[in-house]
């Protein structure tokens, strides 16, 4: 199945059932001055766990198929062996919690390509173009990071198939990404983006409907020191 295909079919079971979907996802990625670092994924569910429990114990909801506990860690499974195949990626962890609902999984990469081959791997394992949303590049000698993200219209055509009152059910969720840096952080150029107080950091957290929409983005330059 075709992955943004899947992860709205999921969506759209979780929210047929709630009144109030509050979760978070959050990417963490930290990069050293020579190009290599860690990135980690957290789908964070916890808020809702109670009514997310309930859900997964049904079959499907209007012609939704819900999936059980194993075919999720069997989905995860599958991707990390994918990644631990990867060139340039090492380390891979995850781990689920289906009592907290809390997903996570992170590995080390090389370089900054090594992401960038990471992202294609998965679009051609999955079938789907990962690649045309989000794509990093690295200046060691300048000190910039610029990550190019491109609005994907296949998640919001999914999207859109919600009702109005699913879609707006998600007006609490919120995408978080955050970006360590081994310096000293001059500018970021991303609307959404705030800047540490420390200068080693930036985090950029948007809501998960504006994202989907199209209304804001992931892109950013982040230049260091």
């Amino acid at each position: 199945m075709n992955v943004v295909r899947y992860i709205f079919y999921v969506l759209a079971a979780v929210l047929l059932l709630l009144q109030t979907s509050c979760f978070d996802i959050v990417e963490d990625l930290t990069l050293t001055k020579n190009g290599s670092g860690r990135i980690e994924l957290t789908v964070n569910l916890s808020k809702s766990k109670t009514k997310v429990a309930s859900l997964m114990k049904l079959d499907q909801i209007d012609g939704l198929k819900i999936p059980n506990e194993k075919q999720v860690r069997d989905q995860v499974n599958e991707l990390v062996q994918l990644l631990k195949k990867t060139s340039g990626i090492r380390n891979v962890q995850h781990e689920l919690d289906f009592n907290q609902f809390i997903g996570h999984i992170s590995c080390d990469f090389d370089n900054i390509e090594a992401l960038n081959v990471y992202t294609s791997a998965l679009s051609t394992h999955f079938n789907v173009r990962l690649t045309d949303y989000s794509n990093y590049t690295y200046q060691r000698d300048t000190g910039t990071l610029k990550r190019s993200y491109t609005h994907s219209k296949s998640a919001q055509k999914e999207f859109q198939k919600l009702s109005v009152a699913n879609r707006q059910s998600i007006s609490e969720a919120y995408y978080t990404s955050i970006y360590r840096i081994e310096g000293t952080v001059k500018k970021q150029t991303n609307p959404a983006g705030r800047i540490a107080s420390n200068k080693k950091a930036v985090m950029v957290r948007v809501s998960l409907t504006e994202l989907l929409e199209g209304k804001v983005g992931l892109s950013n330059e982040i230049v260091w020191q």
